[in-house]
């Protein structure tokens, strides 16, 4: 979970300024945590705690109101009686990854990853885009190959996974959907070499540079086993204390 919130951290100075390199500073005194990772450690407290996660999801977002959500999650958060609102969007994506890493069942998590997808997000292509990232991430935390990983993605999901990072990045533009997201993440983890390796190449990309890398990073870290530690430090120093409080507790529950 802490790879998500740091591909988030690590990518939030570069969705409004995109670049196509490999080659900048993971961490300025100007990285901070966004929407990404208030709602994934918001589905982290809900399965810590057995909670509804449409009320955790509004109560993170009464203590963090400015962390830059979407516009329809805005209304709906504000909105105690609105429901779900058909939502194809890649934020289903990008919160699920506590899901990859709480349950011990490739079927449990897929069956979870359409739950807490579907408070918002229940349109199939959001349904599909959180499933797909929630597989990858405990396909990877078990001992899957990446070649394993990416046949299960494109025979279970469709997902195109052939092109290279170096193929999509010249042409590849902003995508708030979960099919103009997802593959692109996977992609950018399955040609990584290492944790930072996949970080680097998700937010090469431009796009969502956050939401991409904040999805390749929860993927990479379960491949990878953890975060490095000094990557680690920063991106939780990043956070406050009451999301930090959040982690360590996941963290002592379902990932030692």
């Amino acid at each position: 979970m802490l790879g998500a919130i740091t591909g988030d951290v690590v990518g939030s100075i570069y969705e409004w300024d995109n670049i196509k390199t490999k080659d900048f500073p993971l961490f300025t005194e100007r990285n901070s945590f966004t929407d990404d990772s208030v709602l994934t450690v918001a589905l982290a407290d809900a399965i810590l705690n057995n909670s509804d996660y449409g009320r955790v999801m509004r109560e993170y977002y009464r203590h963090y109101p400015f962390a830059g959500y979407g516009g329809s999650f805005l209304q709906w958060a504000r909105d105690r009686s609105a429901g779900p609102y058909n939502s194809w969007g890649n934020g289903a994506a990008m919160r699920t990854s506590p899901v990859g890493f709480a349950f011990d069942s490739l079927d449990e998590v897929l069956e979870k990853a359409k739950l807490f997808a579907s408070y918002t997000h229940n349109h199939p292509e959001g349904i599909k885009g959180a499933q797909a990232t929630s597989a990858c991430i405990f396909l990877a935390r078990t001992g899957s190959s990446k070649d394993d990983i990416k046949s299960y993605v494109v025979d279970k999901f469709g997902y195109d996974l052939s092109r290279t990072i170096d193929e999509i990045r010249p042409d590849y533009h902003f995508h708030v959907s979960c099919q103009g997201t997802v593959p692109e993440t996977i992609t950018a983890f399955l040609e990584s070499t290492d944790f930072e390796d996949a970080i680097r190449n998700a937010i090469s990309l431009g796009g969502d540079s956050d939401t991409l890398a904040c999805i390749t990073g929860g993927i990479a870290e379960a491949f990878c086993g953890e975060v490095p530690q000094d990557i680690r430090e920063q991106s939780m120093s990043r956070l406050d204390e009451p999301l930090r409080e959040v982690v360590a507790r996941f963290y002592d529950r379902y990932m030692q």
